[in-house]
């Protein structure tokens, strides 16, 4: 699939960034320099962009408005397709199946995203932390960088009804 054949790269100003990386891969070494491709940031609604995961044909990104979800079905002709902007300020996310477990300043929260083009939160399903700031899903557990508090392993094996784990 093309969209194999770029770097996804965020940017508070310029939103998404596609860098065409199949250069690095013809065997030519006197080629071997990254091109931007492509920038998005329709109506600056990417405006802020500080993570991101791919999921599939769609990209999930952290920015001011929230989670913002873009299809990457053609990747020369990104298109946004949902917005979740009920996160407030969020820093990070991971996917695992059909949900993305994302860092705002709240906590952690789920996201259900089976419908990848209708992301909803999953109500009464956070867990407080002060300073979440990234997070790496493995599992029934998902592991967060949360600043001053240390490490936090969450059991998500019910993505429905997170639980705190342990603190590191």
């Amino acid at each position: 699939h093309p969209l194999y054949s770029y770097a996804y790269i965020t940017d508070r100003e310029e939103g998404l960034i596609l860098v065409d990386v199949m250069n690095l891969v013809d065997r030519d070494p006197t080629n071997n320099f990254l091109e931007r491709a492509l920038t998005y940031n329709p109506e600056g609604k990417l405006n802020g962009a500080v993570n991101l995961t791919i999921g599939g044909n769609y990209v999930y990104i952290c920015c001011d408005r929230g989670l913002v979800v873009v299809s990457i079905q053609d990747p020369s002709k990104p298109r946004l397709v949902a917005e979740l902007t009920e996160l407030k300020k969020p820093k990070a996310v991971a996917i695992q199946f059909r949900y993305a477990f994302v860092c705002d300043e709240e906590g952690v929260k789920v996201v259900d995203i089976t419908l990848k083009e209708e992301p909803k939160l999953v109500s009464n399903n956070l867990i407080r932390l002060s300073e979440a700031n990234d997070i790496c899903v493995a599992r029934t557990y998902a592991y967060v960088a949360a600043g001053s508090q240390g490490m936090v392993i969450i059991d998500v094996e019910n993505p429905g009804k997170m639980a705190l784990e342990k603190i590191f």
